[in-house]
């Protein structure tokens, strides 16, 4: 029996090739864009879940207050706080501090040098709190001396070209190191990414304020492993407790735990290892996701239906030769089945192929080994299972409930409920194409703002260098600086070469920062702001075309050590009514030598240091000398040159160094990274949407055009135009678009709001970001009608008088 059902329900897929394509492509593609977007979520969901102990390990966090206000939670903490909970907290069963090496560094294996990053500091619990295999070493001896390094296996290879390199050394900016423990690669799913772990005592061993001022600063992440079972809130309460009793240390902050599976997608604080996912962009996408599947299924439905009148004489004679209901329903749900078995195949077929281009779309490392995963083919299996139902119910149902004495004398008519159905499904397909429409718009639309916003400064033809480490005395550095400095300004192609701690666009950890600043003479209370410090050289203002609102920069040859210039953010901060009130104050920080005071003698204009998707940040800028980059500003149209030319200077004045170079703006251009692949994302998937909607529509207004293909033919023999008649039907496709977009607008507009309330800089949603998306899809779908239409009314309306 059921051999025969599928073998009819072959025979019905031949026998109409071209709806059986339209059913087929839509549901194929309706499913691939379901997968791709289904892998993304899981996998965004999937962090911290390789580690046996993820539901036990924590991160401390520290809340930070200006008075009773809430100001901002930093996720690095004081490196005594581990040894602290660990001792005074039973439900911490042991800690781990991790203390990041930012950026690119220099390591020296032999004769050979490489810039790597993802170095971290760490205590030698980290390989049992985080669960990392060790395949070479012995994991509780690695860490536990001075001057200690695990490489992971990448590196191990890189360097040396084997794994088995215990015993050997490795050089971490001028620094020797002892290899006792090669581990296996992380995963990519965690938000930890270290690629080698140097042994925590070394910093205990090389900074004496680490054990003498154990309060003194807070640059590292604590990781806690608690019992099993641990209530968090009133584990927090107690390190709230903790925190008041340590405020003589800590001032006005408060301690705080979060679960490690949750920091990926719902932890954006300050200085994370890493950029966050973003939950709300996963839920968006997986409510497109379930969009998307159902527009296709909806499509199978409309189109399914629209063939009635040419299933209705079957029905009819199936009937009357004695088959029951519940057979024609089955019958029914087997060509449903069928369809949907192809239609999943050839997505299984989409998704394979193009995985590797959605995975450069989103910028994720998903998985491509989804074969051998379970989970995967359960899922699968589900959607042909869900879609052969969902899709083929109704359709079985209405085909098998014909009556057999209408159907034969040619009396049938589909009713209005069934008509109004297909209308209210083509809605909903409409709404959810349009709501995605205006998001992507709007998204496109925020992300350009961004980009060409004014960023209070000028980046482009800046070239960056990271200052080499050089084992020599701090004169012999400065004189190699200035003779670089000198050489490279002979370069009529280079405008200025400035020096700074830190550049616009880097991550925070570039920076010093401090919550402790102040005016001199006024006494200090618990109001807590974080200032962030860069030192900065007499030309680095002018490197980047910096506004002065009030005072002066920096002088070249003369003292400036006791002075500082600061932004208009700080200004407000440390309470000064004006710019120029607060030139020629003097504030103390912690950061400062000695706590000795420091001479306004500047304010600048509000700058992006991050970008304006985040609020200015107070900002301090002592003179330094002797920092961390070299910005070069270039004058020329000849970008390629002036770089080879920077380039061979460099290698005159810092022989045996690796030249290393990026330009400022392309750098800055990364915080845009993600929102920019979000916007690809919702861009493709709307595109898709709309073709699925699309087919849809042909499936209604097919079904229209076949029921009115005698009233086409009798106004044609009477007169009407083919204008005509396309503007006569194509008037109630219209009215569903139109009740489609008034239902999806506000929708559209609450996302859209709720989504750009992220932004401390963002568009307005104006009019136009709403008209436009209907506008097109209203043109595509006329065009969709009017195909079809054309096509009716240039036929011989004598054929349409003819049919019964």
């Amino acid at each position: 029996m059921l051999r025969n059902y599928l073998r009819i329900a072959y025979r019905n897929l031949l026998k109409s090739k071209v709806f059986s394509a339209v059913n087929i492509a839509g549901l194929a593609v309706g499913i691939a864009a379901f997968l791709f977007i289904i892998q993304y979520v899981r996998f965004e969901r999937s962090y911290e879940s390789f580690n046996p102990n993820a539901d036990n390990v924590y991160r401390v966090t520290i809340d930070l207050y200006n008075g009773a206000e809430y100001v901002v939670t930093d996720c690095e903490t004081y490196g005594v706080l581990g040894p602290m909970l660990k001792e005074k907290m039973p439900e911490v069963i042991d800690f781990v501090r991790m203390y990041h090496n930012d950026g690119l560094q220099e390591l020296e294996a032999g004769s050979r040098k490489f810039l790597d990053e993802g170095l971290y500091y760490a205590d030698p619990s980290a390989f049992n709190i985080f669960s990392v295999s060790v395949i070479q070493g012995n994991p509780k001896a690695a860490l536990s001396e001075p001057f200690q390094i695990v490489l992971n296996e990448t590196m191990a290879k890189k360097y040396f070209g084997r794994t088995d390199i215990v015993g050997e050394t490795v050089k971490v900016q001028g620094t020797l190191y002892h290899v006792t423990a090669v581990m296996a690669d992380l995963p990519p799913n965690t938000h930890l990414k270290f690629n080698a772990l140097l042994s925590h005592e070394t910093i205990v061993k090389t900074r004496p304020r680490y054990t003498s001022e154990p309060w003194s600063g807070n640059n590292e992440y604590t990781y806690l492993l608690m019992q099993p079972g641990t209530d968090l809130a009133a584990f927090n309460d107690k390190l709230a407790q903790l925190s008041i009793s340590l405020k003589d240390k800590v001032g006005n902050e408060r301690f705080k735990a979060e679960p490690v599976k949750d920091i990926h997608l719902y932890s954006n604080k300050t200085y994370e290892p890493e950029v966050n996912g973003n939950a709300r962009v996963v839920y968006f996408l997986l409510i497109i996701a379930i969009f998307i599947i159902a527009l296709a299924w909806v499509n199978y439905i409309n189109l399914s239906t629209a063939r009635a009148l040419d299933r209705a004489r079957e029905v009819g004679i199936r009937k009357v030769m004695g088959s029951l209901r519940r057979q024609l329903v089955f019958q029914f749900l087997s060509e449903s089945v069928m369809v949907n078995v192809i239609a999943a195949f050839l997505a299984f077929g989409l998704f394979q192929m193009g995985l590797p281009l959605f995975r450069g779309l989103t910028g994720q490392p998903l998985p491509l080994d989804f074969v051998q995963d379970i989970s995967f083919w359960k899922l699968f299996f589900s959607l042909i299972a869900a879609g052969s139902l969902l899709s083929g119910l109704y359709p079985a149902f209405v085909l098998s409930a014909f009556r057999p004495a209408e159907v034969l004398k040619g009396k049938f008519r589909s009713s209005s409920h069934g008509q109004r159905l297909r209308q209210g499904l083509v809605i909903f397909q409409f709404s959810s194409t349009v709501i995605l429409m205006v998001c992507m718009s709007a998204v496109y639309l925020q992300i350009s703002y961004l980009r060409n916003y004014d960023l209070g400064m000028e980046i482009d033809q800046t070239v960056a260098l990271r200052v080499p480490e050089l084992d020599m005395p701090d004169s012999l550095y400065r004189a190699r600086y200035q003779s670089l400095k000198t050489e490279l300004l002979r370069n009529p192609a280079i405008r200025y070469v400035a020096q700074s701690e830190s550049l616009p666009g880097l991550s925070l950890h570039e920076l010093s920062s401090t919550s402790s600043i102040w005016r001199l003479g006024q006494e200090q209370n618990d109001d807590s702001y974080t200032y962030y410090v860069i030192a900065i050289d007499a030309d680095f203002a002018r490197a980047l075309n910096m506004t002065f609102v009030a005072g002066r920069n920096f002088q070249e040859g003369v003292r400036n050590d006791d002075q500082v210039i600061i932004n208009e953010e700080a200004v407000s901060k440390l309470g000064f009514s004006s710019p120029e009130e607060a030139i020629g104050s003097k504030i103390t920080y912690k950061t400062r030598r000695n706590g000795e005071s420091s001479t306004v003698i500047g304010v600048l204009k509000n700058f992006y240091q991050r970008s304006p998707k985040e609020p200015h940040i107070p900002m301090v800028f002592p003179y330094g000398s002797d920092a961390s980059y070299f910005s070069i500003r270039l004058q020329t149209e000849d970008v390629h040159s002036a770089v080879a030319s920077v380039k061979k200077v460099w290698d005159e004045v810092f022989p045996g160094t690796i030249f290393h170079y990026f330009f400022i703006n392309e750098r800055y251009d990364q915080q845009y990274q993600a929102d920019a692949q979000f916007g690809k994302v919702v861009a493709s998937f709307s595109v898709l949407a709309v073709f699925i909607a699309s087919l849809g529509l042909f499936g209604l207004s097919s079904f229209t055009i076949v029921q009115r293909t005698k009233e086409i033919g009798i106004r044609k023999v009477l007169g009407a135009s083919v204008f005509q008649i396309v503007n006569l039907l194509s008037k109630d496709f219209t009215k569903v678009i139109l009740i489609a977009a008034v239902l999806a607008l506000p929708v559209a507009y609450f996302a859209m709001e709720q989504w750009l309330s992220t932004y401390a800089t963002r568009i307005s949603l104006n009019v136009w970001i709403f008209m436009l998306p209907v506008i097109v899809i209203l043109m595509i779908a006329l065009l969709t009608v009017s195909f079809q239409t054309i096509k009716t009314a240039l036929s011989n309306p004598t054929n349409a008088l003819k049919q019964e």
